[in-house]
């Protein structure tokens, strides 16, 4: 757990010497929630003291500053914000933390009834107020919420100060969703192969796609256009991992070089001359492309979004 302050430049903040290692996570299994609250024990005690403001000296002001500290936000990916924000798992029946949708609602794809501040707080405290592990149990499941140490924040709100970070809801989201299911690639049975020269002593190592790569059928893409995309994909220096089994799946920083760098380099010119349908494909995979571009930014003006 990582915390970073915000009142620093963007280009800042995220700096490995300007952020704060709140605490670790025991590896390897993903601890529970009993676990996680043990963590963030320490954490939301010196988080309820700088909520009070403590004064610290400087050279600048030697009879001290007073400051105040809080919370804004909560990033992480889907697994860590339920349990540390105080929800049940996102594959239980109620597995929304900003929303009342149930599982067996998913096909529906509309956002449930809002979930408010106060609700959850409550049904939180009844959770911990509860004696029994059996009530306890049963009360999650019935409003898919448990206490958080982050609770007892007087500012926390658990419903709109939990955010799914940009790792996750795009690069390994988004793109990879996109990349696989709306396009049609399967990377599975696509190989690396290093070949070496026997002209030259260097060997270069390059990312190669076999002739027996499946797609899926139902992508949106031909496979005659998905064949001349991997074979422009040859021609630069794709993200390590790609199409390689044995190197599993692509990290988010992978997909963002993938989609930021190499594919506008190797599928644009297939669309240009075509027709309407393939025109409509070529600005979604601009609109795609630009939308990577600003989220990896480190500072936002106006004129970027318009």
């Amino acid at each position: 757990m990582a915390l970073n302050c915000l009142n620093l430049p963007p280009r800042l903040c995220n700096q490995p010497k300007y952020t704060c290692l709140a605490g670790m996570i025991p590896a390897s299994n993903q601890p529970d929630m009993i676990t996680i609250s043990n963590i963030l024990l320490p954490l939301a005690n010196e988080l309820l003291e700088l909520n009070q403001g403590i004064t610290i000296c400087t050279p600048k002001y030697n009879g001290g500053r007073r400051v105040v500290i809080k919370l804004v936000n909560l990033i992480g990916d889907i697994v860590a914000n339920h349990k540390v924000s105080g929800f049940k798992s996102h594959a239980g029946r109620k597995f929304c933390l900003w929303c009342k949708i149930e599982d067996h609602e998913r096909g529906n794809l509309m956002v449930g009834q809002l979930r408010q501040r106060r609700n959850v707080l409550n049904a939180a405290q009844k959770w911990k107020e509860t004696d029994t592990v059996k009530g306890r149990d049963q009360l999650a499941i019935t409003s898919g919420i448990h206490w958080s140490e982050l609770n007892r924040l007087p500012y926390w709100d658990p419903v709109n100060s939990v955010t799914l970070g940009v790792m996750h809801n795009w690069y390994k989201g988004v793109l990879k969703h996109h990349f696989h299911f709306r396009w049609g690639f399967d990377l599975r049975d696509v190989q690396r192969k290093a070949e070496e020269s026997d002209e030259s002593e260097e060997s270069d190592e390059e990312m190669e796609i076999d002739d027996k790569t499946n797609f899926n059928e139902w992508g949106y893409l031909s496979d005659k256009i998905k064949k001349k995309v991997q074979n422009r994909l040859q021609e630069v220096i794709v993200p390590k991992g790609v199409g390689d089994a044995a190197n599993g799946k692509l990290k988010a920083s992978e997909w963002r070089a993938l989609f930021g760098v190499y594919l506008p380099l190797a599928v644009l010119e297939f669309f240009w001359d075509s027709g309407p349908s393939s025109q409509l494909l070529l600005i979604n995979i601009g609109a795609l492309i630009e939308c990577t571009q600003i989220l990896g930014e480190t500072s936002l003006t106006p004129e970027d979004l318009v």
